[in-house]
Order: C-alpha cells, then structure tokens, then sequence
C-alpha cells in the first residue's frame, strides 16, 4: 500500500474519533506495507490524558508483535504528533511517520525539532503534507464543534 492509502486509512480513524466526540487524530503503524494496526484519539471519552492516537496504536502494535520495539515500521498520522507522542514514536525505535497537518497548539517549535536538538531521534524520517487538506478539516470540525477560534 501507499503512502495516500495509509493515510485513507487513518483518516477514516479521525473520522470515527469525531463522531464520539473525540479529538479528530487517526493513526496507522504500517510495515513491509502490510496494515499493523489502526486507532484513533479516545482521550475525551476514556477520560485518558495519554489515549492519543499514537499512544493508542503503539500499544496495540507492541501486542500484536510481541516486542517493546517496533523495528521496521511506519506511522501514519493524520495530524503532527505532539511532544508526548514523538518520544513514543522514537522510544519505539519507528523510523518513518508521515502526517497529514500540522497543529498550531504546538507553536513554531516542532516536536521532531526539539527532541533532535537533544539528540534524540536524529535518524527519524518525517514526511508531512499527505492528505492536509482533509485532515485539515477534520480538525476544523472539531475545533467549530469546542468553539474554539483558531
């Protein structure tokens, strides 16, 4: 599969988090380009502060594995990981995420950014931009929903 199909994929999960209320973020661990796992935010509704999509989908994977590690796959998320997020991507030895949008609550510095600037995740591949616009609006849709104004 492709990069956009994973991606497809992890839309579909952002879109499922929506309609329970949950912060629109769909994530897919891919690898050898065969579909791991998928999983969406359910940090509103299980009340979790770490029930991020990729927390989510990370944990999922590691029991489908069997391993700590998740040597070899790729992550797609359909908007950038924060802090939290990309330390358990790197933690879990991923070498490749793909998102779609980046998040302004984050501010300028890139959660990528500051963790290679301590020198963790320096060999990490990032590719942003696949599938912006509809993650985008995803995330419009839930911000109109909270009414916040961005």
């Amino acid at each position: 599969m492709t990069d956009k199909e994973f991606m497809n994929i992890a839309l579909k999960e952002a879109e499922k988090a929506l309609k329970r209320g949950d912060y629109p973020a769909g994530c897919v661990i891919a690898r050898n380009g065969k579909l791991i796992v998928k999983s969406s935010s359910s940090k509103l509704t299980t009340k979790d502060a770490t029930a991020h999509a990729e927390i989510n989908a990370i944990r999922k994977a590691c029991k489908i594995l069997n391993s700590s590690f998740l040597d070899g796959c790729m992550v797609y998320i359909t908007v950038e990981p924060c802090l939290m997020c990309a330390n358990a991507i790197i933690r879990a030895r991923i070498k490749k995420v793909v998102y779609g949008t980046e998040h302004k609550e984050y501010g300028n510095k890139k959660s990528f950014d500051i963790l290679k600037e301590n020198g963790i995740g320096t060999d990490i591949k990032i590719i942003k931009g696949i599938k912006e616009l509809e993650s985008k609006r995803l995330v419009k849709k839930f911000m109109d929903f909270v009414g916040v104004v961005e």
